[in-house]
């Protein structure tokens, strides 16, 4: 990775690190929510382990939060580590998790991973790519260290959705404004970061270029009631969520807000 590339990934994980310290705690409930966004997360957790196919490995979750994912991979015996620029995130980690075997959690930065190469068999990255303007190195960086023919999982947002793109254009933009006038002129919540939506194609070329072969595409969180209105009417939205879940199964078009890539590291 280019000295440049690494220092931006500093930047963009400096700039966020102070959010996650101040939401991690609210982060970590929000998996246990009976909301839309909750269940966005769990249907995300889901269908990542129907991707995964390294039972008994070592894994590395790469912006882990508050590791949703240790118990369902210790219960396939794997190995887990936890990667994560949030001191809370990570502490969240070691209180929760820290005393149980095979689980270890570190801070660190997503374009720079301080692990040798081929030290793992599998690597997950969730909701964190997106908000990446150099996408394509971190990658290459998480490739590094998967060892060959080992599994990478990756979600992203879904430029083909409308529920993805009336957030980045217009909730995002309008919802930025409006704090920056209550705050006189300041606003810090990296929430309202505008991220990069991708297409599939977009999304498996990327991988390609850095040395994976895509294996599959699955969608997840099928939502057409856009926000504020999913948050004004949350029952109702989940419901919805729910059966159109049901009916995708996992369908990459244009309901789904997000998708999943799947793809093995070429062997040498």
């Amino acid at each position: 990775m280019h000295k440049a590339d690494v220092l931006d990934s500093r930047k963009e994980s400096t700039a966020g690190r102070g959010f996650l310290g101040e939401k991690a705690d609210e982060y970590a409930r929000a998996y246990a929510e009976e909301t839309p966004g909750g269940f966005a997360l769990r249907v995300r957790r889901e269908r990542v382990l129907e991707l995964f196919d390294k039972a008994g490995g070592k894994v590395l979750d790469v912006g882990c939060g508050p590791a949703e994912m240790v118990q369902s991979l210790l219960r396939l015996d794997c190995e887990f580590w936890g990667l994560d620029p949030s001191p809370r995130m990570i502490e969240i980690c070691q209180t929760r998790f820290g005393e149980l075997k095979n689980t270890h959690f570190v801070g660190g930065e997503a374009g720079q991973i301080g692990f040798p190469e081929a030290f793992f068999d599998a690597v997950l990255c969730m909701g964190v790519i997106d908000g990446l303007k150099n996408s394509g190195q971190v990658i290459e960086e998480m490739l590094r260290v998967l060892k060959p023919g080992g599994t990478i999982i990756i979600s992203f947002a879904n430029r083909r959705s409308p529920y993805a793109q009336w957030k980045k254009y217009v909730f995002y933009p309008a919802l930025t404004l409006k704090r920056r006038i209550l705050n006189s002129g300041t606003n810090n919540d990296p929430i309202l970061i505008q991220r990069r939506l991708f297409t599939a194609n977009e999304a498996s070329e990327l991988l390609a270029a850095a040395g994976a072969d895509v294996q599959s595409v699955v969608g997840y969180f099928y939502n057409v009631l856009v926000s504020p209105l999913d948050e004004i009417w949350p029952a109702a939205t989940l419901w919805v969520n729910k059966k159109l879940e049901q009916a995708r199964d996992g369908e990459p078009d244009w309901l789904a807000a997000g998708f999943i890539v799947k793809a093995h590291k070429a062997s040498r």
